[in-house]
């Protein structure tokens, strides 16, 4: 790098570090959005690195003098201001996942250490069921919830384990509608290497627009379930979810038939 084409002064390296990353074509075009999130932090990431070597080689070139170590020192500054900015290194964050304001998720950060955390060993064996109660629209709506949201990947193997044990609290349909679609809840655990376990469950009128049209009648009803749960993995983290659930009436039995918000 010639002296032509750098920055000299220690206002023009805080301007090259506070520019605005201009990514790669190839990287915005990506299709999904994690991966251009992973590809952006790579790419920030090697900017980083280059910009370290940038100064290290400005130091070389240049005697040692009081304007100079003022230039190095300013640059280090700056670049450790931008690295606190992009990879902020806190403790706990409470993050909402788009598109779904009704779930919240508190976050704890891993503690620091020469590598990353190891996941909690897994259970030997699937949580233990409830007693099965049917015999009220918010019984059966909390053991579903309860049984549901309970996971252990490791022994589960697939979602569908998760979705059997909650068979006896739902209908045959939802059980079956259930298993065709993949959980982007479960694939999250997965790669976090995490088991989830609940809380506190709490079922109660389901006050909402979409479904507040819909009266109950004596063969079916609307409840809003809160589930707090617990996942320990690599990292751990709570989360509050909300759903709205359809619970129907089979004889003198209830269970759930339809979710909103899974």
């Amino acid at each position: 790098m010639s002296k032509d084409n750098g920055p000299q002064s220690p206002a023009e390296w805080r301007e090259l570090l506070n520019a605005p990353y201009d990514y790669p074509e190839e990287i915005e075009e990506a299709p999904k959005r994690s991966v251009r999130r992973r590809a952006r932090k790579i790419y920030r990431q090697d900017q980083k690195t280059e910009l370290k070597r940038r100064l290290a080689e400005e130091r070389r070139r240049e005697p040692v003098t009081a304007g100079g170590a003022i230039l190095v020192i300013a640059g280090f500054l700056a670049l450790g201001a931008a690295a606190t900015h992009w990879w902020p290194n806190d403790a706990p964050a409470k993050v909402v996942r788009a598109g779904s304001p009704p779930e919240t998720r508190t976050e704890s950060a891993p503690a620091r250490g020469t590598g990353a955390p190891a996941a909690p060993s897994p259970s030997a064996s699937a949580p233990a069921l409830p007693k099965v109660d049917l015999s009220k629209p918010e019984k059966a709506a909390e053991g579903w919830a309860r049984v549901y949201w309970a996971r252990n990947p490791p022994v589960d193997k697939t979602h569908k384990a998760a979705v059997d044990r909650a068979a006896p609290w739902m209908t045959s349909a939802l059980r079956e509608n259930l298993k065709k679609f993949d959980d982007p809840a479960w694939n999250e655990m997965v790669s976090n290497g995490g088991v989830s376990t609940v809380g506190k469950v709490t079922v109660g009128p389901a006050d909402d627009d979409r479904v507040r049209s819909q009266m109950d009648t004596p063969l079916r009803v609307w409840r809003k379930v809160t589930v707090e749960t617990t996942v320990a993995g690599y990292r751990k983290y709570n989360e509050t979810k909300v759903l709205l659930t359809e619970v129907m009436r089979d004889g003198n039995e209830w269970r759930v038939g339809r979710i909103l918000g899974v």
